[in-house]
């Protein structure tokens, strides 16, 4: 599933408005193959990449440019982008070469030219540009991008509600294949299983393990479940769309412990705070203080960060920090992930979901209950 004509022409609009507004003639958006840095382009685009780092030029007027390193990449996305001009470069002085020649048949390389990316940029891309164009001027466009990328169209939720329903398939064969004297890894096989046949496109699984912990989360490994373990589980994945969502479980083999429970509890409680502060109008910073402030009260620290925005990347805007006075808006999608922490750091558990903003209240896009399950 990609997005379609009509919604991509809702976001060029939309772009097209904030690029007035800020006057700029064009704007370069860049993106790369990592793990949150890699849905700007394909946000416009519908392509895909598959390696390295990709630019597109967008004029205020007329079409835009796709930059490409490869040949090959340059022949998937003519088939499958509906932008028709699509370039390869090759390597890093190729691309931006061929950046700098689209922006003066632009004819604005003496114009103001935003950049959204600009903070992940490759800082020698940056200066081979300046080199190629010296009388440009360039500005930081990553706010213009977010603002816009943050509140999700119907057709988005329906995306990211798929991957949704994909992680909750996952999780439900979790549940169905652990149990104690297996591996993680052997475990982790089955579940990624589940994953590739409905088409995941990325995998970002964290877990940790153990009769106690502190709750901080890392990839999975060689470890054999034992009676007594207490376990959590986090998936974030990104689905044939390629929009994100994220769950995160925590379980136990055998029966827990009252101060498990207990941070449980808190743990569900903060979460619920969250939620209830999922309004259109609030400011991010209250939900936080409403999630800090339930896991403080308890007598409780809080580890993580409690959340982030979720859309064609992961842990994108907005962040989830107490300082932050953006205001929510129906249609974000935000994870909320509280991380409950003892006193002394010893132990914590970490648990949560992904939610849709709306006027009516926050919907959670999972149906699977986050509940502290035993096995």
């Amino acid at each position: 599933m990609v997005a379609s004509e009509k919604e991509i022409k809702r976001r060029l609009d939309a772009i097209r408005e904030k690029m007035k507004e800020n006057g700029l003639k064009t704007l370069v958006v860049f993106s790369q193959v990592q793990i949150g840095f890699a849905g700007a382009v394909r946000y416009i685009s519908n392509y895909h990449l598959t390696t390295r780092k990709e630019y597109l030029a967008l004029p205020l007027l007329g079409d835009p440019v796709l930059i490409l390193p490869t040949l090959g990449q340059q022949f998937h996305a003519k088939s499958r982008s509906w932008i028709r001009d699509v370039r390869s470069g090759g390597e890093s002085e190729g691309i931006i070469r061929e950046l700098a020649r689209v922006l003066e048949m632009f004819e604005v390389e003496n114009e103001a030219i935003g950049i959204a990316g600009l903070n992940t940029m490759p800082f020698n891309d940056y200066q081979l540009l300046i080199q190629e164009l010296p009388e440009a001027r360039f500005k930081d466009a990553a706010e213009l991008l977010n603002g816009i990328r943050m509140v999700k169209s119907p057709e988005e939720i329906e995306m990211i509600q798929e991957t949704a329903d994909i992680g909750d398939r996952c999780y439900t064969r979790l549940l169905e294949v652990l149990q104690v004297g297996k591996n993680e890894l052997e475990v982790m096989a089955e579940v990624d299983k589940i994953l590739v046949e409905h088409g995941v496109e990325d995998i970002l699984i964290l877990t940790t393990k153990g009769p106690t912990f502190p709750g901080f989360i890392n990839h999975p490994e060689p470890y054999t479940f034992k009676e007594g373990d207490h376990y959590i589980f986090s998936v974030e994945i990104s689905g044939p769309s390629g929009y994100w969502t994220q769950i995160a479980r925590p379980l136990c083999f055998g029966k827990t412990n009252s101060r498990y429970e207990h941070m449980f509890k808190v743990g569900k409680a903060a979460v619920e705070a969250g939620v209830a502060s999922l309004i259109p109008g609030k400011r991010i910073g209250e939900l936080v203080n409403a999630v800090v402030g339930k896991v403080k009260d308890e007598g409780f620290k809080t580890g993580l960060w409690c959340g982030h925005g979720m859309g064609l990347d992961v842990g994108e805007s907005p962040g989830l920090f107490q300082d932050s006075v953006v205001e929510l808006k129906e249609g974000m999608i935000i994870t909320i992930h509280p991380h409950v922490m003892s006193q002394d750091g010893k132990e914590g558990i970490f648990l949560g979901d992904t939610f849709v903003v709306q006027k009516e209240g926050a919907r959670n896009l999972s149906r699977t209950a986050c509940n502290f399950e035993c096995l």
